[in-house]
């Protein structure tokens, strides 16, 4: 009933509380802060993603296994499942062979793509900010064999170091969120791609059915960027209009998870009880007198609260109200 403590379950929140009690939460929510006042004021939210993922980058991994994104939640299938069956969509969206050279942009420890080199036989590039990734990555590439076909390096995904029309397919999933400048990101991920080859991007989407007046809704979708130091998410057609910009024709635009066998796509917080526990209202008062008795450590609850509930609760409140769309997947080719 609790479930595993790496599959986004109660579990999971006991396993972070043993896990981190001697982080200095106090020193990482001040740096956080620092960081998302200065990204406002800069336009640049990488700094602040990157301080983000020092603690989190283990953090997600604890709870939620390799699993970062959301993915279509079949009913017949477990959340692995759904995951592994994932890997597969994109990798048949991606048209991914074995004879492709592949990057993958903001990679995270690059779990996607090894899955994408596993299952095509590609040789997959990993583009990342943080340290911590390009190290982690690195080890995982190595555990799972497959250092002669996958790497991780660093770099920004706005301007990288690789040659022109050096690769076969260009992927992120759920990275361009993290960008203040979609054309400039289309723009490099054109340059960087072959003619013929093929962009695919799997993004957390408001749609046309968000109110930036409704000051509900508006709280929900700010709570999300915020949290992780993110710009504004963007809307479906921004990503459209900045692809068309940098020469990219459109293949196809599909919402994956709109299928009459798939649950929500939030399910994976709401079917084990994890976003009922977390938006539990007595929660944040234990916490507090965890920290008064020291059996927490300080600021826990500040940051169990403003990077844990939230954006927790925020997406599953606003994909009820269909406001934000988590598993739309989108493809384009350079001519």
């Amino acid at each position: 009933m609790l479930g595993s403590t790496d599959d986004q379950s109660i579990m999971s929140l006991f396993s972070i509380i043993r896990h981190y009690r001697s982080t200095d939460f106090r020193a990482f929510m001040k740096s956080h802060r620092e960081a998302i006042q200065k990204a406002k004021g800069t336009g640049d939210y990488v700094p602040g993603v990157v301080n983000y993922y020092t603690l989190m980058s283990d953090l997600i991994t604890l709870c939620s296994g390799p699993f970062w994104h959301f993915v279509p939640m079949f009913k017949s299938l477990t959340r692995k499942q759904n995951h592994e069956k994932f890997h597969h969509t994109v990798t048949d969206y991606l048209e991914a062979g074995k004879s492709d050279k592949i990057l993958e942009i903001g990679c995270g420890y690059g779990e996607m793509g090894r899955q994408v080199a596993k299952i095509s036989g590609a040789s997959v590039t990993g583009l990342t900010m943080a340290d911590q990734e390009i190290v982690g990555g690195n080890e995982r590439i190595k555990a799972a064999g497959l250092q002669d076909r996958c790497e991780i390096v660093q770099g920004n995904y706005h301007s990288t170091k690789f040659e022109a029309a050096s690769f076969d397919k260009v992927f992120g999933i759920y990275t361009l969120k993290y960008s203040s400048d979609l054309e400039k990101v289309f723009k490099e991920m054109a340059r960087i791609l072959k003619p013929g080859g093929r962009c695919l991007s799997y993004e957390i989407l408001v749609t046309d059915k968000y109110d930036s007046a409704n000051s509900l809704q508006r709280s929900y979708v700010e709570n999300i960027s915020t949290c992780t130091c993110m710009p504004p998410l963007w809307s479906a057609q921004a990503m459209r209009d900045a692809a068309l910009k940098a020469g990219l024709v459109p293949k196809l635009e599909e919402d994956i998870g709109a299928s009459p066998d798939a649950r929500p796509w939030y399910s994976c917080f709401t079917g084990n009880g994890l976003y009922y526990l977390l938006a539990c209202p007595v929660l944040v008062p234990l916490m507090k007198i965890g920290e008064k008795v020291r059996l927490l450590p300080p600021a826990f609850t500040d940051w169990y609260e403003s990077l844990l509930m939230h954006p927790t609760v925020d997406f599953v409140r606003a994909g009820r109200l269909g406001i934000i769309s988590g598993t739309v997947i989108m493809t384009w080719t350079k001519q």
